[in-house]
């Protein structure tokens, strides 16, 4: 009988669309000391696919299927598994990038409750970026409230510092070797990860003089964040 406490122990999870030689599988918790995931770390980093591995997880054990995950998983029922993932802008239908975002995050917010598991992917992204993160903020507090279990990717410094103060929420982050310049793919609870923008952009080719030009505009707090992470 599946139990109803909202707990999702998945140690050794895996997407299951990816093949078994290239995948790296991640130890993956919610719902046990924390109930909202803050996923931070670089770009194509696997923050989407470790929500969505979660998000499937959920399904599969509702549908009575087999998950992608080692031994000892728990997955407990959702009564309704809530998510906005992808990009919804639609023309017939007036609605911008962040427009459809906001309608999607409007009838998740009056729906979720304890039953509910919530996965949000860039939540907040495609406006002003501190209204964006005081609204992603404002929402991941309600659905907290509601007592959803909810798995959020962000690039905002104030998500990855909410779960520093706020025992309902927890960071995870996806590691960068910044010797490489690539993602390692692996988890890590506890620790905010860099969104490690300028390393990506060197590494899908952008000009050097381009990067340095960057380097220099970017904002002094940003990057003295930025260096306190990569250093913890």
């Amino acid at each position: 009988t599946m139990q109803a406490a909202g707990v999702y122990v998945l140690p050794q999870l895996r997407h299951p669309l990816l093949a078994a030689d290239r995948c790296v599988a991640n130890d993956v918790r919610l719902g046990e000391s924390h109930h909202v995931l803050v996923l931070s770390g670089p770009n194509a980093g696997g923050k989407t696919v470790a929500m969505k591995a979660l998000a499937l997880a959920v399904l599969c054990a509702r549908a009575g299927l087999h998950v992608a995950a080692g031994t000892g998983a728990r997955v407990d029922l959702a009564d309704r598994l809530l998510a906005d993932i992808g990009d919804a802008q639609n023309l017939r239908e007036n609605l911008s990038t962040f427009s459809a975002h906001l309608a999607n995050l409007a009838r998740i917010v009056a729906a979720a409750d304890a039953t509910s598991v919530v996965v949000l992917d860039e939540l907040g992204d495609g406006t002003d970026p501190g209204e964006g993160a005081a609204l992603a903020q404002a929402v991941l507090e309600a659905l907290a409230s509601a007592g959803a279990r909810v798995v959020v990717t962000t690039h905002y410094a104030l998500l990855k510092e909410l779960a520093q103060v706020d025992a309902r929420f927890e960071n995870g982050s996806f590691e960068f070797d910044p010797t490489t310049l690539a993602p390692t793919y692996r988890l890590r609870f506890g620790v905010p990860g860099t969104s490690s923008a300028l390393a990506v952009a060197a590494r899908m080719g952008v000009r050097r003089d381009v990067l340095d030009r960057a380097g220099e505009l970017l904002d002094r707090e940003d990057r003295r964040l930025e260096r306190t992470l990569a250093e913890l």
